[in-house]
C-alpha cells in the first residue's frame, strides 16, 4: 500500500494518492509504518491538508513526539470537519479522560456510518483499545476488540489482528477474567519483530502476565516478569510504566528492602499526567505511598496519597489507597478512597481488595459479624480467579481474622485453605526463618486440622508432624498453636 501511494504520487495524480490515504493511513499506523507515512505526508501536494496534518499528529504521537503531536493535531483540527479522520484521530491523541470519553462516544456513532473510504477493522481496534483505556465499560470493550480480531481475520490484516488479540487480553486482565487472558495470551503469534506499536505500548504480554502473578499472590513469578520489562528511558507510560508499577507492589510484598532506594527512583519516572485517558499520576502516588509505608515514613506517605483522593477513575489506585489508609489507621480516609473506587466501576481483583479492607475495618472496630460477612464476600468474588494478594499482607489484624474465619465456617473453605497456606508460605518466605517443610506445617497449624489430620494432609508421620511443630515453635519463640500463627504474620 505505500508503493501505490508513492506510486500514486509520482505520478503525479495527488488525488487518487489522498484517496489512498485516507483510506489506509489508520491501519498503516496500526501495522507500523509510521516512518515511511510521515514521508509521505511531508512531499504530498498539500503537506497542509487538514487530513495530512492530523494524520502526521498520529505518527509524530507513536514515535514519541508528543509536543510535535500536539501541535500538528491543533492545526488540523483547526480545519478539519468532524468526519472519520478527524474522529480516530482524535480517539487516539486525546490526552486526558474526559476528552478521550467524549472522542470514543463519537467514535461509537462513526462505526455505525463507516463508509467504503473508511476502515473498519482498524476503526474497531482503536475503538477497542480506547475503551479498555478509559475503563468505564470493560463488557463492551472485550466485546468491541472481539469484533475487531475477527474482523482483521477476515479481511487478512495479521498484524492487526494480533494487536486486537493482545489488547483482548490486556482487557480481559483488567477485568479480573484472568484464566481467559492466559489464554489469549497463550494464542498471541510468536517470533513477531517488534513493530513501532509494539514499542508505543512497551510491553503488552508480559506486563499482563506479571499483574496476574502479583494478583493472584506469585510476587516472586510477578517480580521477575516485569523487572525485565523496565526501561529507564521510557516516557513513563503505557505498558511500562504498568510494568514499573506492579514490579515496585511486588517487591513491597516481598519485603526487598535493598531495592527500595531503585524503586523510588522508577515510580518518579512514571508520567505525571494522564496520556491516552490513563491517570498515571494517581498510580504513581499510589504505589509511591505505599512505598513510603513499608519504610516507615508514614507521614509521606500521607502527603503522597493525598492528591489522588481529589481524582476519579482509578478505581485500583483508590482500591490500594483504601488499603493504605487503614494501615496507617485513617479509617475516615480508608471510606473516602472506597468511595472513589466504587465510583469508578471495581473489577473484581479491586473488589476483593475492599472487601479485605473493610472487613479488617469492622474486625479493628470490633464488629465481628460484619468483619466475617464481608471477608466472606471477599473470599466469594476471589475463587474463581484465585486473587490471593489481598489477603497476604502481613498485618496481624487480617491474619487473625482468617484464622478466625476458619472456626466461623466458610462456604469457601477450600479456597480459604489455600489462602491460609499461602499466606503461611509467603509470610515466613519473608522471614527466611522455616525450612520448606516447617512453613507447609505452619500453614495448615492456621487451619481447624489436628496434628494427625495435618500428618494425613502431608502425607507424613504423626510424630514427624510433632516434631516440625516444636521446631517451628522453637524458632519462633512461642509456645502456642495461635502465637505461631500471629509471630509469622508479624514476620
Amino acid at each position: 500500500m505505500i508503493n501505490a501511494i508513492r506510486g500514486a504520487l509520482a505520478s503525479a495524480t495527488p488525488d487518487a494518492a489522498g484517496v489512498l490515504l485516507r483510506r489506509n493511513w489508520l491501519r498503516l499506523i496500526i501495522e507500523s509504518h509510521t516512518g515511511e507515512l510521515e514521508q509521505l505526508c511531508v512531499i504530498y501536494p498539500d503537506p497542509h491538508d487538514p487530513h495530512i496534518l492530523l494524520i502526521r499528529a498520529c505518527c509524530r504521537d507513536l514515535s514519541g513526539d508528543s509536543y510535535g503531536a500536539q501541535y500538528l493535531r491543533g492545526q488540523g483540527l483547526r480545519l478539519a470537519d468532524e468526519d472519520f479522520v478527524a474522529c480516530f484521530t482524535d480517539l487516539l491523541l486525546a490526552p486526558d479522560a474526559a476528552s478521550k470519553a467524549a472522542a470514543a462516544d463519537r467514535a461509537h456513532d462513526a462505526l455505525a456510518r463507516c463508509g467504503p473510504d473508511d476502515d473498519y477493522a482498524s476503526a474497531l481496534f482503536l475503538l477497542g483499545w480506547t475503551e479498555v483505556r478509559l475503563r468505564r465499560d470493560f463488557a463492551r470493550a472485550i466485546a468491541i476488540l472481539r469484533s475487531a480480531v475477527a474482523e482483521a481475520e477476515l479481511h487478512g490484516h495479521a498484524e492487526t489482528r494480533r494487536l486486537a488479540l493482545g489488547n483482548l487480553a490486556f482487557a480481559l486482565t483488567q477485568a479480573g477474567l484472568f484464566s481467559e487472558a492466559e489464554l489469549v495470551l497463550d494464542a498471541l503469534p510468536r517470533g513477531s519483530e517488534e513493530s513501532d506499536w509494539d514499542r508505543f505500548e512497551g510491553g503488552l504480554p508480559a506486563a499482563n502476565r506479571g499483574c496476574i502473578a502479583y494478583w493472584r499472590g506469585d510476587f516472586e513469578v510477578a517480580a521477575a516478569l516485569l523487572e525485565t520489562m523496565v526501561v529507564e528511558e521510557s516516557p513513563g507510560n503505557n505498558f511500562e510504566a504498568l510494568a514499573r508499577l506492579y514490579y515496585v507492589m511486588s517487591i513491597v510484598a516481598l519485603k526487598r528492602e535493598e531495592r527500595y532506594y531503585a524503586a523510588t527512583a522508577l515510580l518518579q519516572g512514571i508520567s505525571k499526567t494522564d496520556k491516552h485517558g490513563i491517570p498515571w499520576d494517581t498510580l504513581r502516588r499510589a504505589a509511591s505511598a505505599w512505598l513510603a509505608h513499608v519504610q516507615g515514613q508514614d507521614e509521606r506517605a500521607r502527603a503522597l496519597a493525598a492528591p489522588a483522593l481529589t481524582r476519579t477513575g482509578a478505581a485500583v489506585a483508590h482500591a490500594v489507597l483504601a488499603e493504605l489508609y487503614r494501615a496507617i489507621g485513617e479509617p475516615g480516609m480508608s471510606g473516602q478512597a472506597f468511595r472513589l473506587a466504587a465510583a469508578a466501576g471495581l473489577p473484581r481483583y479491586a473488589r476483593v481488595s475492599t472487601l479485605v479492607t473493610s472487613a479488617a475495618l469492622h474486625s479493628a472496630a470490633g464488629r465481628g459479624e460484619q468483619a466475617h460477612e464481608q471477608l466472606e464476600h471477599a473470599l466469594e468474588h476471589a475463587t474463581a480467579e484465585r486473587v490471593l494478594a489481598p489477603f497476604l499482607t502481613d498485618d496481624p489484624i487480617i491474619g487473625d481474622l482468617l484464622g478466625a474465619h476458619a472456626h466461623w465456617g466458610s462456604k469457601h473453605q477450600d479456597f480459604l485453605h489455600a489462602v491460609l497456606e499461602k499466606r503461611g508460605l509467603h509470610s515466613t518466605a519473608v522471614a527466611g526463618i522455616l525450612t520448606d517443610r516447617e512453613q507447609n506445617v505452619l500453614a495448615c497449624l492456621r487451619t481447624t486440622m489436628t496434628a494427625e489430620e495435618i500428618a494425613t494432609h502431608l502425607g507424613v508421620a504423626y510424630p514427624t508432624v510433632k516434631s516440625h511443630i516444636r521446631s517451628i515453635y522453637r524458632k519462633l519463640g512461642v509456645v502456642s498453636r495461635r502465637a505461631a500463627v500471629h509471630m509469622a504474620d508479624q514476620n
